[in-house]
């Protein structure tokens, strides 16, 4: 996610000075070896039917989860993240204070998930709600190796919320919207709540069909590719699928209009209100450079559809599966809009492709991403355009921060981080700066090399800072 307002505006003065200078410096680096169509086995399941009305802000959904347990131990329960719980209160509310009411712009509006019932094999299951988390009593335990399907039917209360999940004037942002499981690894499951600082996710790659009925005058945008669409009187019936991918989001809208390229395997759209089609058509640009860079510099986007979505936001940008959201206010600013849109496709890779614990580790998809966004500038506009926007808006935000603050580690939890700002600095700024010193020391190819290496092994897998290490380890030969 790209968010601090301070920086947005730094970003926007550097931007406009140096496009200028367009020093055009051609890369050196070695095309990646090797692709990035790896078979993953064993994956959950996610089969979601979705009706939409707008009208009264809320949708309907029955939901089919299948689950192999691929793990050694049996599971008598199983826990899933209900996030849109968070905004049930303005207490639990996922922002900090000083951003309710940007968030809520006519006043705290509550939004929720109901679960209606769960069951498996037509056998009702026992669940507790317990805040943002759905706890399931299998009817028996799952063994190591078998697979249950449970299924669930619920409905989203949809607030007047200018977040990851809500709706503003032009659209409706379903983000983070449905039940999800829970992570479950090494430590038993994952269940942390969702914290105001940060993009407080953690989950499994998955395979998705998602089927959304909606008013025929609204445009779907999604996670995945659309196979078809179907009108069935007022309504449209929208069927997307992908996998394996980290989650489902999507964006609806009255008053989108699209415009779409074609680079390598992959459709690229834009996503955009009609009053906005210059910076939509900037949008998609941006995009298309900056899939093209980075399926050279790392490895090929492995999906065929990638949607840039101007949305409702406050939040400046934020990164889903296939699909990122953009803040609409940001269309009028093309610089701004540029750096925004590159940060988060370079999302795709650093969360999307390699996953992480985002509440424990959130530097490994951040720091990561803006280091490549420093990258995109220097490939796209010039080494002399790269280190500027490197020096003046990363190093400089980090300096700035520490004038005033005793600056932590990079490698703590969510939960430690006492503002935006701070983590904002910690994560981003020193994260990418650490980045360029290895850069430094290891030289430029063989960064590259060790990040194509984490991207290799660990593609749809969720990695750890050990992983990395283990890749700039393998990279210099010193494994």
């Amino acid at each position: 996610m790209f968010l601090n307002k301070k920086r947005l505006a730094l970003v926007v003065i550097l931007i406009i000075c140096l496009i200028c200078l367009h020093f055009y410096y051609q890369s050196t680096l070695e095309s990646p070896d090797g692709n990035l169509n790896k078979e993953i086995a064993n994956i959950s399941r996610y089969e979601i039917d979705v009706v939409f009305n707008p009208k009264d802000t809320m949708l309907s959904a029955h939901q089919k989860i299948t689950i192999k347990n691929r793990w050694a131990s049996e599971l008598d329960e199983i826990f899933l993240h209900i996030y849109p719980n968070a905004y049930m209160t303005k207490e639990t509310a996922p922002f900090t204070k000083d951003a309710m009411q940007e968030a809520y712009p006519n006043g705290f509006s509550s939004g929720r998930i109901d679960i209606k019932n769960v069951f498996s094999d037509d056998m009702n299951l026992d669940f507790h709600i317990i805040g943002t988390l759905l706890k399931v009593n299998l009817s028996e335990p799952l063994l190591s190796g078998h697979t249950v399907t449970i299924q669930i039917q619920f409905d989203d209360i949809i607030p007047n919320c200018l977040g990851r999940y809500g709706y503003g004037e032009t659209t409706f942002n379903l983000g983070n919207w449905y039940p999800i499981l829970c992570v479950y690894d090494q430590n038993g499951w994952n269940t942390d709540p969702y914290h105001a600082i940060g993009d407080p996710f953690y989950s499994d790659v998955a395979e998705y069909e998602v089927n959304i009925s909606a008013p025929k005058q609204y445009t779907i945008a999604a996670s995945g590719s659309l196979e078809e669409k179907i009108i069935k009187e007022e309504r449209m019936l929208w069927r997307f699928k992908s996998g394996p991918i980290r989650d489902f989001a999507w964006v609806a809208s009255e008053h989108f209009e699209t415009s779409r390229e074609t680079v390598g395997k992959t459709r690229v759209t834009s996503f955009y209100h009609r009053s906005d089609r210059e910076g939509g058509k900037q949008s998609l640009e941006y995009a298309t450079k900056a899939v093209s860079f980075f399926n050279e510099h790392y490895g090929e986007y492995p999906y065929g559809d990638f949607a840039v979505v101007s949305s409702d936001f406050l939040m400046g940008g934020m990164e889903y599966a296939n699909l990122v959201m953009i803040g609409i206010q940001l269309y009028d600013y093309p610089e701004l809009l540029e750096y925004v849109v590159v940060h988060e496709t370079a999302h795709q890779w650093w969360y999307g492709l390699v996953g992480n614990n985002q509440i424990k580790e959130a530097w490994l998809d951040e720091a990561l991403t803006e280091y490549s966004t420093v990258l995109y500038y220097e490939n796209i506009y010039g080494k002399k355009t790269g280190e500027i926007v490197y020096n003046d808006f990363i190093v400089s935000n980090y300096q700035f921060y520490e004038i005033s603050n005793t600056p932590g580690h990079i490698l703590r939890p969510l939960s430690e981080f006492k503002s935006w700002e701070e983590y904002d600095a910690i994560i981003y700024s020193k994260g990418a700066i650490m980045l360029k010193e290895l850069e430094a020391r290891m030289g430029k190819q063989k960064l590259a090399e060790a990040l194509r290496i984490y991207l290799r092994e660990n593609i749809y897998e969720n990695a750890s800072t050990e992983d990395f290490i283990r890749a700039v380890n393998k990279a210099t030969g010193t494994d």
